[in-house]
């Protein structure tokens, strides 16, 4: 994992829009201005501005001889009417081989618009940084690592050493970048990434910077209790002191994901080319074998073509299921407005193709992304300088316990990342750091049940290292969150939390942690305070949901359980605390002091130890709890509470509480109906 890096900076100009929008029609994001060009306020840039910046951009899709030229054969998202079915340009075999798509299926077959890569270089009197976003699922620490290496040696000498922060933006649609990765692809992307850093440094020019806040709500949802957003829309425009686009970056919270699960109707030829595929009857279908940038890619059209130069999309607070899922999307008009983002006015027609609000199909996805976009162009338009007086970069590593058992065999296996991610063994008893941790070096055990279940080993560290980073502009700060954050630890639990908490949960009972029980410790908005906070989701790492360890509950399967143990019987005995599943705070205690067992006999001691070390990874593959899937594709139940402490040390505070009093909640109707 990187060390610690620090750079101080002189004052650079940027342009700051202060005011975070209140809840009206227009903090939806719904746009009565026109592009950046002619809206921009023509205010003078002060001299004392010292900002160099510079950016590039390629696809980083797999090649057809050699190149993305069968892109001219792609929809894309410029045309006056979408189809909202067309997948794209079908491609037999790329020059890679076979690539996946992320969270989708086997065999991308199909593109629909372009997958990039975007970087920006950033250059005050010397002190420098680069921001690199990419189309991709995720990227992980280990394969940030060596794309950061491999960009490193195209540098110039002087910029040697510079942080460079890459995210992915969690697109579902993209090449797979997690478990079912194509080797020789990825390598290909690694060498465009460390290229288009390289391009980026070498356009370097005087700039002047742009940011701007704003709340949007159009096209997202929460798919899981308690019901908690972050509506913010921040973004960064870059232009030169004449005004020519430079760059924009644009950070708001939603999965895209918007099209996952739709099988794609009327797909041309299908049934020869699944004989030319050889899929078989039950595979042959384009569900999750086509690529697009999602909404992302929407964005990045609309304002290139509207000149806001190359476009860097940073995603948020996405877990806890935090996208398009349940959100009601309606052809925007006139008649029809965007108004809150959540409620569709009376009348409100569905998008094309489409005979309800919550249909998926390609033209969900540009509507969405089309409204994004006209948000991004509000808030650019009103934008007026001032001076920033510092840029800092800070990382602080910190270390967490893997208690998803799951993680260690897909990395044994080699089916997690690109290259393989470092784990830990640590002495026992002791807070896990530098000086209580060492390397497994790689090495494999025998699991007594996920091994005869899989054939596999598991590795033998179960301790992972990650980091929290910051780069500050003064009153612009980019939080760079690793992983998959629910809104709430970004910007704290709603005013009226615990004294309306039923407002926040609408699955039913019993379920989950609630009001108090809810015991978040604290909000990282509270801890830096800037006008604009970019707060980035799976920022330069990936290690899954974060779920409170209050929150977690962990299956029971009689398949992990010491020969005639059932979970029905340890849930009437009062052992296990729900008839199929066990609480996380059980199997911290159990885990953490060796004296906790003590409570039971030794074979239900055997058999609540057993559900705490299988339930994460047995429930992803056999069924987690009810309202609990989210557990089974997180690190462990220790990451809110060491992320936590890592914060506050980089921002040397302890925050303000777990409530945050400037958090109305939803005060509009959610759901939609």
């Amino acid at each position: 994992m990187k060390r610690q890096i620090r750079s101080s900076c002189a004052s650079v100009v940027i342009v700051l829009f202060l005011s975070l929008v209140a809840c009206s029609s227009s903090d939806s994001g719904t746009v009565t201005s026109g592009p950046a060009g002619t809206e921009v306020p023509d205010t003078s840039v002060p001299s004392e501005s010292s900002l160099l910046a510079g950016s590039a951009s390629a696809s980083v899709l797999p090649t057809l001889d050699g190149t993305t030229d069968y892109l001219a054969q792609a929809p894309g998202w410029n045309a006056a009417t979408i189809a909202p079915n067309d997948i794209g340009v079908y491609v037999k075999t790329f020059d890679q081989g076979s690539v996946d798509v992320g969270n989708g299926e086997s065999d991308g077959s199909w593109v629909h618009d372009d997958i990039r890569a975007t970087a920006i270089a950033l250059d005050n009197n010397g002190e420098r940084a680069i921001l690199v976003g990419v189309d991709v699922y995720m990227i992980f620490s280990s394969d940030a690592d060596e794309i950061e290496r491999r960009a490193q040696v195209l540098l110039p000498a002087d910029w040697q050493g510079v942080p460079i922060m890459i995210n992915a933006t969690h697109n579902h649609h993209g090449p797979d970048t997690a478990f079912s990765i194509n080797d020789d692809w990825y390598s290909y992307m690694a060498d465009v990434i460390a290229g288009v850093v390289a391009d980026a440094v070498s356009d370097l020019q005087p700039a002047v910077a742009r940011a701007a806040t704003g709340v949007h709500r159009f096209g997202v949802s929460d798919g899981r209790d308690p019901i908690v957003f972050d509506p913010r829309l921040n973004v960064l425009a870059l232009t030169s002191q004449s005004r020519a686009p430079i760059a924009t970056v644009v950070q708001w919270n939603s999965h895209p994901e918007t099209t996952l699960g739709w099988d794609p109707p009327d797909v041309p030829n299908l049934a020869a080319i699944c004989v030319e595929k050889g899929w078989d009857a039950d595979s042959c279908s384009a569900d999750g074998r086509y690529f697009t940038a999602d909404y992302p890619g929407v964005l990045r059209e609309n304002l290139q073509s509207q000149g806001f130069g190359d476009i860097l999309y940073l995603n948020g607070a996405v877990g806890s299921q935090i996208g398009p899922g349940d959100a009601d999307v309606w052809k925007i008009s006139d008649t029809h407005p965007v108004g809150n983002g959540w409620t569709a006015p009376e009348g409100a027609e569905p998008v094309l193709g489409c005979e309800d609000l919550r249909c998926r199909n390609l033209a969900r996805t540009e509507a969405i992304g089309t409204q994004l976009s006209q948000a991004v162009i509000d808030l650019v338009s009103k934008a007026e300088p001032i001076t920033v007086d510092k840029v800092e970069f800070t990382t602080q590593p910190f270390y967490t316990k893997l208690t998803n058992i799951g993680f260690r065999l897909l990395i044994g296996d080699g089916d997690l990342a690109w290259k393989p991610p470092m784990l830990y063994t640590c002495e026992p008893g002791q807070p896990e750091s530098d000086a209580t941790c060492a390397s497994d070096d790689g090495v494999l055990e025998v699991d007594p049940v996920l091994t005869p279940l899989t054939d596999s080993e598991i590795r033998v560290g179960d301790v992972l290292k990650t980091r929290i980073s910051f780069l500050d502009l003064g009153s612009v700060g980019f939080i760079f969150m690793p992983g998959e954050l629910p809104p709430e630890l970004v910007v704290g639990l709603p005013s009226d939390f615990d004294t309306n908490t039923s407002k926040y949960y609408l699955e039913g009972p019993g379920l989950h942690a609630e009001g108090v029980d809810y015991d978040i410790p604290g909000y990282l908005m509270s801890l830096v305070q800037r006008d604009v906070p970019f707060t980035v989701g799976l920022g330069t790492e990936e290690v899954g949901y974060w779920v409170l360890v209050s929150e977690y509950r962990l299956k029971c399967l009689e398949i992990a359980l010491p020969a005639g143990t059932t979970c029905a019987d340890l849930n009437a005995r009062g052992i296990i605390e729900h008839v199929d599943s066990v609480g996380g705070l059980t199997c911290k205690k159990i885990t953490d002091d060796p004296n906790a067992s003590a409570a039971y006999t030794a074979a239900d001691a055997a058999a609540v130890a057993a559900v705490c070390r299988y339930g994460q990874a047995l429930g992803r593959e056999l069924g987690e709890p009810q309202g609990h899937y989210e557990e089974t594709n997180a690190a462990g139940w220790d990451l809110v509470e060491d992320l936590w402490n890592a914060a506050t040390v980089l921002f040397g505070n302890q925050g303000s509480g777990r409530i945050n009093p400037d958090n109305p909640g939803y005060t509009i109707q959610y759901p939609p109906n």
